[in-house]
């Protein structure tokens, strides 16, 4: 159906697809649902159920779409209020294997800019909501969860603002596998910068939220608080990129805490870092000796200008903190350097601080107890100390 004006569905119709073709329009499903296939694997579903370019200042409120290939798709627009909307059972693959599967699932907006994002619900998807190329919008109190690839992913999408969303159990994975085939709750890809993630759910994911930088673009500015990155498979925060802010994040019981390689002028303020490696957890890929994990690690990527101050890790099965340079080369290509780690909680750890190609760190009113190797270990090339 073609809509240019305003409607209400009527909720007792099934509908088999919306195009909107005009600005302005106020779209009410009023609870009707929009339907593709009615059965089937949903990794073959096909289809858009609601498509809309280049119209703005559209309201789309309380409609039902399932069984299609992309539940909702927007391209070129600005204004929108998406609201009450339930884009579930939409293209879901959780056997697919490694690497990207199309842009598919729930919500899919590209080069969308000043719109809204409320109440709305996006399970058992692909991806449940994917932003590309979109700045300045603002997403709060949505349920995507449940995805088998990404709760909620940004592709070059800047100055978002991210609030009291559900973005958990974004994971894709076999019994026994290691590496949830970087599935993840949320992704953040090339070049999106300076955007705000506040109260987010993102727990028990591959990775909780994950920034990644597989074509060497980094993405920086961002603020991250108050977000909850427990219980994930590999790291509760992942990052590859420099300039970043963590506050008051919680990341406890998955295989890492924080792992921050290729992280320069990271900060990093009163978060919670702890269980993390247990045996008795998610203890996957561990790197530090004797089969160690961390709560808070910077390894296998340069680590310059970083900031830790206020921040708990007790009881990781290996550091609560740990700065290391460039093994492959012995700290020679580059090194743990310029670190100010202050007025942490370092208790009941292997090692408390784990220190190895370090150069120029200041440690001062860090509280030590219960680290059973070590309170400061310096595990080799260790200066200015």
């Amino acid at each position: 159906m073609l809509f240019r004006s305003d409607v209400v569905l009527d909720p007792d119709v099934v509908y088999g697809g919306i195009v909107v073709r005009a600005d302005g329009v106020t779209i009410d499903g009023a609870g009707a649902l929009v339907l593709g296939a009615e059965e089937g694997d949903p990794k073959d579903f096909t289809g858009t159920g609601v498509r809309a370019e280049g119209v703005s200042g559209v309201t789309l409120r309380n409609v039902r779409v399932r069984g299609f290939e992309r539940g909702l798709h927007v391209t070129g627009a600005r204004g929108w209020t998406i609201a009450g909307c339930d884009f579930s059972d939409n293209f879901h693959d959780p056997r697919f294997g490694w690497g990207e599967n199309g842009l598919r699932g729930g919500i899919l907006l590209e080069r969308v800019s000043k719109s809204r994002l409320e109440g709305n619900r996006a399970n058992r998807t692909w991806d449940a909501c994917t932003l590309v190329e979109c700045d300045d919008d603002e997403l709060v109190d949505n349920d995507f969860s449940h995805a088998s690839n990404t709760c909620l992913k940004f592709w070059t999408s800047s100055r978002n603002v991210v609030r009291s969303n559900i973005l958990s159990h974004g994971v894709r994975i076999d019994p026994g596998e290691v590496h949830a085939r970087d599935s993840t709750c949320v992704l953040l890809e090339s070049g999106s910068n300076d955007n705000r993630f506040t109260g987010n759910d993102c727990t028990h994911g591959g990775d909780g939220i994950f920034i990644r930088v597989l074509n060497g673009w980094v993405s920086t500015g961002n603020v991250f608080e108050g977000n909850d990155c427990s219980h994930a498979n590999n790291n509760c925060v992942e990052a590859w990129a420099p300039r970043n802010t963590w506050i008051r994040n919680v990341a406890n019981g998955g295989s890492y805490g924080f792992w921050l390689g290729a992280s320069d002028q990271n900060v990093l303020l009163e978060n919670e870092a702890c269980g993390n490696g247990s045996p008795d957890g998610p203890h996957n890929s561990p790197h530090l000796p004797g089969e160690g994990h961390a709560g808070i690690v910077f390894m296998f990527g340069q680590s310059s200008h970083t900031l830790l101050r206020g921040n708990v890790c007790r009881r990781n099965n290996g550091a609560g903190i740990a700065a290391i340079g460039d093994l492959a080369t012995a700290g020679e290509a580059w090194r743990a350097f310029h670190w100010v780690v202050e007025d942490n909680v370092v208790e009941d750890n292997r090692w408390g601080i784990y220190l190895r190609h370090a150069d120029m760190l200041d440690l001062a009113g860090n509280r030590f107890r219960g680290n059973a190797e070590g309170d400061i270990v310096e595990a080799g090339d260790v200066r200015g100390l």
